[in-house]
């Protein structure tokens, strides 16, 4: 029962599953990086207050995850009333960029290799889409094309960015003709600025399995700076 108890656990990205809920991902105060489960979108606030903000400390308890085909960084999220998550801090400027350049990979494939389900990676990106999901046309699919430190290895992964995919599905509404010209704006700045990509991995899919010991990769989290 290593992985019980209270955490101080920064957040770094909150990614979007199905219906309400949600997979907070971010590191606890040793650097580990923490999937605390199940999430729901009112998990997010108390009241007016808010809970979990990106780079902001919150104190959680969490149980090590007895679940089925556990991922290493899965935790159990305690919920109770006596046990409810407090935002303590938001993380300056100066704080973000020391911290995600302690935690930034050299390439996907190095995360993945070594039995992690979670990084950092630095993206060259190629293209950013924003379209109908083809599978449900109701929907929304946010995707990037980038390379990242491997040189040369081109990834199209679906982005599963909770705030991403609000910003470019309200853009889509308010602006209607404008999509393509915002998605390649998009791309120029993304490359401009200090861009990381909080990228993760599924649980394993049987029916459609994906290239990693059967799990998809995503990018969980678009973080500029």
């Amino acid at each position: 029962m290593a992985n019980q108890g209270r955490i101080k656990f920064t957040l770094l990205a909150v990614s979007r599953l199905y219906n309400t809920r949600v997979s907070l991902v971010g590191v606890d105060e040793n650097r580990r990086w923490i999937r605390p489960m199940p999430m729901y979108q009112s998990d997010l606030y108390n009241g007016e207050e808010k809970n979990f903000d990106i780079f902001g400390i919150t104190e959680i308890s969490i149980n090590d995850w007895w679940g089925a085909a556990p991922r290493p960084e899965d935790r159990f999220f305690v919920r109770n009333e006596q046990m409810v998550p407090s935002l303590v801090k938001v993380l300056n400027e100066v704080e973000k960029v020391k911290l995600l350049r302690s935690l930034v990979d050299s390439s996907a494939d190095f995360i993945f290799s070594r039995g992690r389900t979670l990084g950092l990676i630095k993206p060259n990106v190629k293209d950013v889409n924003f379209r109908r999901n083809p599978y449900n046309p109701l929907e929304y699919e946010a995707r990037f094309v980038f390379e990242d430190g491997t040189g040369g290895i081109e990834h199209n992964w679906m982005a599963t960015d909770l705030l991403w995919y609000q910003k470019f599905h309200d853009f889509i509404r308010e602006n209607p003709g404008m999509l393509s010209a915002k998605l390649k704006e998009t791309k120029e700045m993304l490359n401009t600025r200090e861009t990381y990509f909080v990228v993760g991995l599924t649980k394993i899919f049987i029916e459609n399995p994906g290239p990693y010991g059967g799990c998809w990769p995503q990018v969980l989290g678009v973080i500029i700076l």
